[in-house]
């Protein structure tokens, strides 16, 4: 009897200790659909037109926001992993004048009046303000620093403002 509980409570370790092994980081939980995601608000590096971050910060925290300046205007920004792949759109909600989403699994919900957005294309689902699509900034990946040209975020911040 004490071997065959003893082999039970080791295969039971055993069984926990693969599910440990093989769990989602946390910024994959979202595409999981694990627990909603809120943004954190983190600084990146501008220098001339580009700016930077680690994208070893985004992989922790899962979803972030960011401001950069241009023109002397605060814009913002989000960048979220979804499937292992890194998105950086327009952080705003033009109706509504949000500057927060939330990542709930594939989903952006704008933190002020919720409408839902599609978090792989930035198109609109549904709400309010479903007709004003995120817009993505293209981006480089080198040595794991993420590199973004000032010009590319402030083309998808414009097209963000714009409805359609």
């Amino acid at each position: 009897m004490k071997t065959r509980r003893g082999l039970v409570l080791m295969t039971g370790l055993a069984a926990l200790l693969l599910l440990a092994a093989c769990a989602a980081p946390a910024s994959a939980a979202a595409s999981a659909g694990g627990e909603p995601i809120p943004a954190t608000w983190i600084d990146v590096y501008e220098a001339g037109d580009s700016v930077t971050v680690p994208l070893s910060l985004v992989q922790e925290k899962g979803n972030t926001h960011f401001s950069v300046t241009s023109s002397g205007t605060e814009l913002d920004f989000m960048g979220y992993l979804l499937d292992d792949t890194l998105h950086v759109r327009a952080n705003v909600c033009p109706p509504c004048r949000s500057r927060g989403f939330t990542l709930d699994g594939d989903i952006l919900v704008c933190d002020t009046c919720g409408t839902k957005f599609d978090a792989k294309d930035g198109g609109g689902i549904s709400g309010p303000c479903v007709d004003y699509p995120k817009a993505a900034a293209a981006y480089k990946i080198v040595d794991g620093v993420v590199t973004i040209t000032l010009s590319d975020l402030v083309s998808a911040f414009s097209q963000t403002l714009v409805a359609g």
